[in-house]
């Protein structure tokens, strides 16, 4: 090998040494961003994806019955509730989802009003979610923090004809840069873990192997590949959570909506539109609809032409019947219908609901929509009007709510969460070993930054895909370079040379 061959490997080996160096910095900076977050997803997220256990654990006296043999007729049940709640309308029921389970009513408050199926007696009535469900949902969603918006351009304006500036939640954005930049986490993290040309694996007599634990070693050695491991295996699914999770933000959300309506448009039933509006409306009892569903028209039940007084409406357990012609399944809810007057004056009579509970996996999504006086059924909606683009993200939405592939969906989640807050303790462990007394433990950050073309361009993608992590880019690397390089103390605390 020559001279010249000689000194192009390392000048290529230096390059590739500041580059790594580099990214290990975008990794550590990530982290320190994203990590307290993680732990919020993680521990919240474990508890929404056991709701249900949770909520009849802690509520078993209102959400669990003793078998019975004989029920008591929904419309006695519904009756039991209206006297003991005159104040509180009825805007919905749930029968029992299996022989345990108790009646539940939900109620124009917000709250749920629940019925023993087999005695008629009333349990009491407590808020869709316990405390813990709901303040898991809350911060997993918005931070608790729905009343501070913003006002921020959106790309969405370039295809969907609306205003170009729009009011956005504070909390929801926060989350949203949080989740993108773990995005770039999940990345880097890989890269940093991908062995490089200068120490490619060797002989477990001579070295470190790719996929194995140095036990015996002591200090951050160990420590790192107790945290590279599980983090290498846990990749794929941090891109997943964070990919999946993105359709319910509030910036991106939006953006990504109208342009897969735009890409493979939603074909949503064809009926008259009640009074109540679109399905978003019957959204009282919590997080009960999907991600895409909120603009569903529902349609109106009319009053029959011939008769001339307003018939009865279909009785609850007639609407039972009808939902098991209808293939619903166990814990469908049945949505009162909203009645009202049109421009005219005219009377309008609205459907009644019945719909599949959500979380669920994607195939089962169906609303029907029954005449309130004959029952006839005037349409319904199933998984098939979504667009492909719409029905491909909502695979993923149900696979990150762990109910697309049953028990193997919810035991994958579950390990992601775990893995997740193992990762954020082990990274704080590995901090804490290699920070000195006296300093902040920063990496250094070398004179020059060199990523290269490829990384430059996986960051104008990720820029433009997530607008909002580009913009919170740009503005890292504006305090970069003139806030932390023109100040002594900051430009020796962030370990630039």
């Amino acid at each position: 090998m020559t001279d010249e061959e000689i000194e192009a490997i390392e000048r290529q080996q230096a390059e590739a040494s500041k580059r790594w160096r580099n990214l290990w910095r975008v990794h550590f900076y990530s982290g320190i961003i994203v990590a307290p977050f993680l732990v919020m997803f993680a521990i919240t997220g474990l508890v929404i994806l056991y709701t249900q256990p949770i909520q009849d654990g802690l509520e078993s006296d209102l959400r669990r019955v003793d078998r019975g043999t004989e029920t008591v007729a929904f419309d006695a049940q519904a009756a039991t509730v209206e006297s003991n709640l005159s104040d509180d309308m009825i805007v919905s029921m749930t029968p029992p989802g299996d022989a345990g389970a108790s009646t539940t009513f939900g109620l124009e408050s917000g709250r749920v009003a629940y019925v023993d199926p087999y005695t008629g007696e009333y349990l009491g009535t407590g808020e869709s979610q316990t405390t813990l469900v709901r303040w898991a949902n809350t911060f997993h969603g918005h931070l608790n923090n729905d009343s501070v918006t913003i006002s921020l351009p959106t790309v969405s304006a370039l295809w969907d004809g609306d205003k170009v500036m729009r009011d956005y939640v504070v909390g929801d954005l926060i989350l949203e840069l949080a989740g993108t930049w773990l995005v770039i986490l999940a990345l880097t993290g890989l890269y940093l873990f991908w062995p490089r040309k200068s120490r490619e694996p060797r002989s477990e007599a001579n070295g470190k192997r790719m996929w194995s634990f140095r036990l015996n070693k002591k200090g951050r050695a160990k420590w790192r590949d107790l945290h590279a491991l599980p983090g290498a295996v846990l990749f794929i699914m941090l891109l997943f959570v964070a990919a999946s999770g993105l359709p319910w933000s509030t910036y991106w959300g939006p953006n990504f909506t109208a342009l897969a309506n735009e890409i493979s448009p939603n074909t949503w039933t064809d009926a008259p539109s009640s009074p109540i509006g679109v399905k978003g409306d019957l959204d009282r009892l919590g997080n009960q609809i999907s991600w895409n569903t909120g603009d569903i028209p529902i349609p109106a039940s009319y009053r029959p032409a011939d008769d001339a007084d307003v018939p009865t409406p279909l009785s609850l357990d007639d609407l039972t019947m009808i939902a098991r012609e209808e293939g619903m399944k166990p814990d469908y809810t049945i949505h009162f219908p909203a009645n009202g007057v049109d421009d005219a004056g005219n009377p309008l009579y609205g459907s009644f609901t019945l719909s599949n509970s959500w979380p669920r996996k994607t195939g089962e999504t169906k609303d029907v929509f029954i005449d309130q006086f004959s029952g006839a059924t005037l349409g319904q909606q199933n998984v098939y009007g979504y667009g492909s683009v719409s029905r491909a993200v909502d695979t993923t939405v149900s696979i990150h709510m762990g109910t697309q592939w049953g028990i193997v969906s919810r035991i994958l989640m579950t390990l992601t969460c775990v893995l997740t807050l193992w990762s954020v303790a082990s990274a704080a462990v590995m901090y804490s070993k290699r920070r000195r007394k006296g300093t902040l433990g920063l990496p250094r950050r070398p004179a020059e930054v060199h990523l290269g073309r490829g990384l430059v361009v996986i960051a104008v993608v990720m820029g433009i895909v997530y607008p909002l992590w580009g913009a919170s880019a740009l503005i890292i690397l504006a305090f970069d370079k003139f806030v932390i390089r023109r100040n002594r103390r900051l430009k020796v605390a962030f370990g630039q040379r």
